[in-house]
C-alpha cells in the first residue's frame, strides 16, 4: 500500500484475475477446486450491519475511497459468502461515536441465533460511558465471541489507556480481540494520521502487557509487514487475517512465502463487502500462490476454526 495523506485514499488500477497467472498458479487452484478445498472454508474477516450503516458506509467510501462492488442487506451478504463457499464468518462491527455499539451489539446478537455460521464480534469505542460494561454486555448477554476495535475510525492508538482497558477486559474473559492497527489503508478523511497513530512498536507494546490477549491484526498489519511477521515469533497469541493484504489489489504486498511460512497464525479473511472487487478474489488468490495444501487449509479453515472454537 502507498501511503496516503490526500482527501482520498490512493486507488490502485483493479488488476483482473485473468489467465496471464503462472500456469502452475492457476493448475493448483483449479486442482483444490476440484478436490472440494475452495468450498467450507472459514471468513474471519466480514461485517454484518443494519441496513442504515451500511448506506453511512458506501456514502463515505464514494466520497474518499474506493467503490463497494457488492452493495445489500445482512442476509444478502451472507447469501453471497455462502454462493463462494463460506460455511462460517466472523462478523465484525465498529462504530465510531458514544451510543453505536450497544445498538450494534444488539443487532448483531439478535442476528447469531438464525444464522449459525456467524460467529459474531462485538464493539465498544473505547472510553465512551459505561464502555466496560458494553463490552461484558456484548458477550455475556448478547453471545457475542470477542470485541473488535478500529483504531483509523476511533481515531485511538492501540495503546491508547481507553484501549488497553477493554483489551484487558477482553484478556480477562479469554476472548480474542479484533484491532485494526495496522498503518493502511490511510486517508486524511478519518481525521487523524494513521500512520503516526499506528505502529507495529505500539502493538509489540501492547503484547508486552497483556500476554495473555488474543489480538487478531487485520490486512496482515499492512503496510508493516515484516514488522508483524517478527511480532509473530514472538508473540505466541498474536494472529494476522489476510483481508484485502492478500488481494494483490495494493500496491506493496506481503511475502506469499511469509503468509504459507506462518499459516497457522493467520486467518483467511476478506473484508467483505466493504471491498471494491468481487468476494472470491482473496480466497481464489491464496488457492494460487499457497504452494503445499496443508498450509492453504490452516489457512481458510484451520486458525480460524481454533481461534474462534468453531465445531
Amino acid at each position: 500500500m502507498q501511503p496516503c495523506h490526500a482527501d482520498r485514499m490512493h486507488i490502485p488500477r483493479l488488476r483482473p484475475l485473468a489467465d496471464d497467472d503462472a500456469a502452475a498458479d492457476l493448475a493448483r487452484e483449479q486442482s483444490r477446486r476440484a478436490r472440494g478445498m475452495l468450498t467450507g472454508v472459514t471468513d474471519a474477516h466480514t461485517h454484518l450491519f443494519p441496513d442504515a450503516f451500511y448506506a453511512a458506509l458506501w456514502r463515505w467510501f464514494d466520497v474518499n475511497a474506493w467503490q463497494i462492488a457488492f452493495r445489500g442487506t445482512a442476509q444478502q451478504v451472507l447469501a453471497e459468502l455462502d454462493r463462494i463457499g463460506t460455511s462460517h464468518a466472523v462478523a465484525l462491527v465498529f462504530g465510531h461515536k458514544p451510543g453505536t455499539a450497544r445498538h450494534l451489539n444488539q443487532f448483531l446478537g439478535d442476528l447469531c441465533p438464525s444464522a449459525p455460521q456467524v460467529v459474531g464480534v462485538g464493539t465498544v469505542l473505547p472510553g465512551e460511558p459505561d464502555a466496560p460494561e458494553i463490552v461484558k454486555e456484548a458477550i455475556g448477554r448478547h453471545g457475542l465471541r470477542g470485541i473488535k476495535i478500529h483504531c483509523h475510525v476511533q481515531k485511538m492508538a492501540i495503546d491508547d489507556p481507553r484501549v488497553m482497558q477493554v483489551l484487558e477486559i477482553c484478556q480477562d474473559m479469554g476472548v480474542p480481540a479484533v484491532v485494526h492497527a495496522g498503518r493502511e489503508p490511510a486517508s486524511s478523511a478519518y481525521g487523524v494520521d494513521t500512520r503516526v497513530l499506528c505502529s507495529a512498536e505500539r502493538t509489540a507494546s501492547v503484547l508486552q502487557r497483556l500476554p495473555q490477549l488474543r489480538l487478531v491484526v487485520p490486512h496482515v498489519g499492512a503496510d508493516e509487514y515484516p514488522q508483524y511477521f517478527k511480532l509473530l515469533a514472538e508473540h505466541e497469541h498474536l494472529y494476522l487475517d489476510t483481508s484485502m493484504a492478500c488481494a494483490e489489489y495494493f500496491e506493496v504486498q506481503p511475502d506469499w512465502a511469509e503468509i504459507e511460512r506462518w499459516s497457522h497464525r493467520i486467518l483467511y479473511g476478506t473484508d467483505f463487502p466493504i471491498v471494491p472487487y468481487e468476494a472470491d478474489r482473496e480466497l481464489r488468490l491464496l488457492a494460487r500462490r499457497i504452494q503445499a495444501d496443508a498450509a492453504f487449509e490452516r489457512i481458510v479453515r484451520g486458525t480460524a476454526q481454533a481461534l474462534w472454537n468453531i465445531v
